[in-house]
């Protein structure tokens, strides 16, 4: 009888492959399989996930590829092309064990279907045990060369936490707008799935302004309406502390987020965006050791489902919590007269293209205390030791803008710490305009031009008479982080 169960399992698991044979039992079923002693039946697995990578590679060929390259080609007639609103940065956020190759996928989607990917950070943390280590490290000392189109990918190597603590590690290290929740069994399909969030953004922050947003694409798995993988603005974030709940083993986790944007009534589809979730429950992947060590037993669900439903109370706090920030921001003003379109300036492109550089360069030096408090690149018609030793890229865009390196030009890097307050005085000479394009401005960092608050945020270029009184004040937790110079006024009709 025993002899005769490796069969059964793997006839069950085979008919997996059509919907209405899937149970959670099979899960059982696969995990019965993948922990038989000495390996006996793993090639009950062998034979299942050759047949899941066949049923992958056809899906992708037939319905994935296909899809992108639609959606590329339809993207230059859609109205997040022509969206006049900035792009944010955004951070997308992976913990991974033992998907060395799943990663390089996910990259490489990320890379292809990005309208803008040098404002993208892919931050990804693995076990310091994990037995791919190494080939996780090769991978990303490739990764500027492999996937120099997205401005960052960095590798956190750590003590295993599990995957939600991990989350919130490497949230606290990302410096995007938004913050993204990420899989390595996901892949990007959708091409420009970053200037849809940032059309979508846009308009909701239009209807509230104070940014509290917790936003999700369609992943491909659960019904329409369903929601999966939250993306959370910085104001969120910045307020509750925390990316993800961690006294949950697994399930739950999203839930969490997901019950506090309702009750906020601040949760958002991104229209118009599949970011395809290869599930091993949907046989969209093969079953990994991975699953797993990361998925729990039913029972262990049911228990994180108690503790949610026990937890109530903590989430309507939480909510309040959010709530009393929406209620204390402040209402945000037309801009000035002496506010001019950034989108007018030819240059605005180019710094907005490469912002996330921009802000690593400037992380950095700040870290390595070479300009804790900002630093002069430009001044009296010469460029500073610190511009070209501490600020190469930065240097070198300004150089290439040749409204900004005449006689009287200045151009320098503006660090706010927190409390911070710097006013602006307008620059000696002829009549000029001041470009302050923000590299990371937290919550709680303002802008006033005659004593009248002017939006701002990062990632976004504001132009404004040079002689207009301005002050910048840092109210959040973090340094605020802006590049600055002074550009002549176009005559008339230029």
């Amino acid at each position: 009888m025993a002899e005769r169960e490796p069969v059964r399992d793997l006839g069950r698991l085979l008919l997996g492959h059509a919907a209405r044979y899937r149970g959670r039992e099979l899960q059982d079923v696969a995990t019965r399989a993948l922990r038989a002693p000495d390996g006996q039946h793993a090639w009950v697995v062998s034979v299942v996930n050759a047949s899941l990578r066949a049923r992958q590679a056809l899906d992708h060929a037939l319905r994935l590829e296909p899809r992108r390259r639609i959606s590329r080609l339809r993207f230059p007639f859609s109205g997040a092309h022509h969206a006049a609103a900035p792009p944010r940065t955004l951070s997308l956020l992976c913990p991974t064990r033992e998907r060395v190759g799943n990663v390089e996928r996910f990259l490489d989607s990320v890379a292809r279907t990005a309208a803008a990917p040098g404002r993208v950070e892919a931050l990804f943390y693995v076990d310091s045990d994990d037995p791919e280590l190494a080939a996780y490290q090769d991978l990303f000392e490739r990764a500027r060369w492999r996937f120099g189109r997205i401005g960052r990918c960095a590798l956190h190597v750590g003590d295993p936490v599990g995957v939600p603590h991990a989350w919130n590690h490497l949230a606290a290290h990302a410096s995007g707008d938004a913050l993204m929740m990420a899989n390595d069994d996901q892949l990007y399909i959708d091409y420009g799935w970053d200037a849809r969030l940032d059309t979508r953004i846009t308009e909701l922050t239009a209807l509230h302004p104070d940014g509290v947003l917790c936003l999700y694409f369609d992943d491909g798995q659960y019904p329409e309406g369903a929601c999966d993988f939250p993306i959370l603005t910085r104001p969120w974030y910045d307020t509750l502390g925390y990316f993800t709940p961690t006294i949950f083993q697994q399930w739950e986790v999203e839930k969490w987020v997901f019950d506090i944007a309702d009750r906020l009534r601040r949760l958002y589809p991104v229209p118009g965006v599949l970011v395809e979730h290869r599930h091993y429950q949907d046989y969209k992947a093969p079953f990994d050791a991975t699953y797993q060590r990361h998925r729990m037993t039913r029972e262990k669900s049911f228990a994180d489902h108690a503790l949610f439903l026990r937890t109530e109370r903590s989430r309507i706090e939480e909510t309040d919590k959010l709530r009393a920030v929406i209620a204390a921001a402040p209402r945000r003003d037309a801009p000035s007269a002496a506010v001019h379109d950034a989108g007018a300036f030819w240059f605005t492109d180019v710094l907005r293209d490469n912002h996330a550089k921009l802000l690593a360069e400037a992380e950095d030096a700040a870290v390595a205390e070479n300009a804790p408090d900002g630093a002069v690149l430009f001044a009296d018609g010469a460029w500073t030791t610190a511009a070209y030793q501490t600020f190469p890229l930065a240097t070198g865009l300004i150089d290439a803008i040749p409204e900004a390196t005449g006689a009287e030009g200045r151009a320098e890097l503006i660090v706010l710490p927190p409390g911070g307050t710097r006013h602006t005085a307008a620059p000696p000479g002829g009549d000029t305009l001041r470009v302050l394009f923000g590299l990371r401005v937290p919550a709680g960092g303002h802008v006033s031009l005659h004593d009248r608050p002017v939006p701002w945020d990062t990632g976004q270029c504001l132009v404004h008479d040079a002689a207009a009184p301005g002050t910048l004040r840092n109210d959040g937790t973090r340094p605020l982080l802006a590049l600055t110079f002074v550009v002549p006024r176009p005559a008339a009709g230029e």
